[in-house]
């Protein structure tokens, strides 16, 4: 191969490389699902961001990417927002499966009690917030969950008889044997004791158990409250469980 042509396919694909360096974000439209709405992209393929994504009762207001290496292999970072309050960031890469890093998550507690049910009429407040160092999504689920942590800051529970006062709620997050995500988490508070386990799958199904127990400073009003979450063992524990789906 004589120099010219190596310089002419050098070229060439110098040439290929800046088009798809500057092809616009719009091109994307071509691959997103039809049941996926966008209002409006902006900036190109490997650094830009849409507005107004909506996908059945979930809607982000702002999505923003770029493509990065993470590893010495390509990656994208990713930043967003959505109306309620949510807000997250990350690094993901792979084709078959999903590897993130370094992902943090925000959303009112209010808004996740919002998708719960749950036998008594409540309201939280507070910010509930989730790291997680590395993990892997697959097509049968979670995988390789490392460092998943989930903090509830500033929790209180509004009821119709009052407020109960909760500690900052840790929780540590893993994946079971089935590929659902598994949450623990514990409290100890003036107004409750709580502990409970559960898992989330990738097709949104829930359900979640544990124990709560009157703390010693719990006011005597809130005592029907806690009535109607069952009667309590000897241990004074009453057994609490609920299940459903997000999406």
């Amino acid at each position: 191969m004589g120099n010219k042509v190596k310089k002419s396919i050098l070229l060439l694909v110098c040439y290929l490389f800046l088009l798809g360096w500057h092809a616009p974000a719009q091109l994307l439209q071509v691959v997103i699902p039809a049941d996926i709405k966008v209002g409006s992209f902006s900036g190109s393929l490997w650094q830009g961001s849409l507005r107004q994504l909506s996908w059945r009762s979930f809607m982000l207001e702002k999505l923003d990417w770029q493509v990065t290496f993470f590893s010495l292999l390509p990656a994208i970072t990713v930043e967003f927002r959505a109306p309620q309050g949510i807000q997250g960031a990350g690094t993901l890469r792979g084709w078959n499966s999903l590897q993130l890093s370094q992902w943090q998550l925000s959303a009112p507690a209010d808004w996740v009690r919002q998708q719960l049910s749950l036998p008594v009429p409540i309201t939280a407040q507070g910010t509930l917030q989730l790291r997680l160092q590395q993990g892997e999504i697959t097509p049968q689920g979670c995988r390789d969950f490392n460092g998943g942590q989930l903090n509830w800051q500033h929790a209180q529970l509004a009821t119709p008889l009052g407020d109960l006062d909760l500690a900052d709620i840790q929780g540590q997050l893993s994946c079971n044997e089935q590929g659902a995500l598994a949450l623990v988490l514990k409290q100890d508070s003036a107004h409750l004791n709580m502990m409970g386990r559960g898992t989330v799958g990738l097709d949104g199904r829930y359900q979640f158990s544990g124990q709560v127990r009157d703390g010693p400073a719990l006011p005597m009003v809130m005592k029907p409250l806690m009535a109607q979450l069952g009667r309590a063992n000897a241990q004074g524990q009453i057994d609490w469980q609920t299940q459903g789906r997000l999406f």
